[in-house]
């Protein structure tokens, strides 16, 4: 049994039809539960769900807006599910996508299942789950991206002179550091750190190992922490290469440049203090502070365009 989760905060209800379409219209052999979870009280939704043909969707609501991880970990809770599927309402799903997760959890037993996403509307792939350096960044991962992770001293990662990382390049890649994780080896050629949570599978023995999404989060990131937790428990990410969904990327998130900024500055730092083993801190320290000094930019930077865009506003 399988429990497909979709939150929304209703924004654009037409891309919420067209997930759901896609959703009741796939060819699947899996038998599947879907639940819409608003981010909305129940009395501002109404008007607008019962314009929706919800097939039979089950929909539960919040009251407030909890944010990304508040309603998925809601719907996770109500579920009893073995398989927990993750789809963003502005995202569909290709008619076999759920049958490729599946499948694919199934012949890896790997407790997390990437989608290949598309961004909606074009041929292009967004992600294939996503990469990890212990500086605390994360990256889409690419089928056409290079292989080589494995040779951090190959890639000029190492100062020999002084014999300490340098603060870019591959050297604090995890998988140069996998005396971090319970499991050492890889499972898979090309295998991501983990998935994107807008397209993606969860075993329910992970969610009972490691726990639910950190609701503190709220938006952007707690895919990485979850997939950091899993990892250090000695789980792993499989790709479902032909499980394909198309994304369009915030288009109902109401996330400003801003906001995102803001959530990706604490949301790291939420990560590195509290999910990072202290022995990463004690060999990546400094990287991890510069990766912040870049966090803190990005977000003044984020600021500063924000006023502009007020000031321009006002002065029209």
């Amino acid at each position: 049994m399988t429990t497909i989760i979709i939150p929304t905060l209703l924004t654009d209800p037409e891309l919420l039809q067209e997930c759901l379409d896609s959703v009741f219209s796939s060819t699947t052999t899996q038998t599947f539960e879907v639940m819409v979870v608003c981010n909305i009280p129940q009395e501002k939704s109404k008007k607008t769900l019962s314009k929706l043909h919800l097939y039979n969707a089950t929909v539960s609501h919040m009251g407030v807006n909890a944010g990304f991880t508040g309603a998925v970990n809601a719907g996770i809770q109500k579920s009893n599910a073995e398989y927990i599927v993750l789809l963003n309402d502005d995202a569909t799903a290709s008619p076999d996508w759920l049958d490729q997760l599946v499948n694919t959890q199934q012949q890896t037993q790997a407790d997390m299942v990437a989608s290949t996403i598309y961004l909606g509307g074009s041929g292009t792939i967004d992600s294939q789950g996503f990469t990890f350096y212990w500086r605390g960044k994360a990256y889409p991962l690419l089928q056409k991206r290079g292989t080589s992770h494995l040779k951090s001293e190959q890639a000029g990662c190492l100062n020999k002179k002084k014999n300490i990382p340098h603060l870019s390049g591959e050297g604090d890649h995890w998988l140069n550091n996998q005396q971090f994780f319970t499991s050492n080896t890889p499972k898979f050629f090309r295998e991501p750190f983990g998935p994107d949570a807008a397209a993606c599978l969860y075993t329910r023995k992970l969610f009972d190992t490691v726990g639910l999404f950190d609701d503190r989060f709220f938006a952007y990131l707690e895919d990485v922490d979850l997939a950091l937790r899993a990892r250090k428990a000695g789980m792993y990410c499989a790709l479902a290469k032909d499980g394909v969904a198309y994304h369009h990327k915030h288009a109902t998130s109401g996330a400003f440049p801003r906001f995102k900024a803001t959530q990706d500055m604490k949301n790291w730092w939420r990560i590195v203090l509290y999910t990072y083993p202290k022995k990463s801190w004690r060999k990546f320290w400094p990287q991890i502070l510069l990766e912040r000094g870049r966090n803190l930019s990005g977000w003044m930077k984020s600021l500063a365009l924000a006023q502009k865009a007020k000031t321009k506003y006002t002065t029209r």
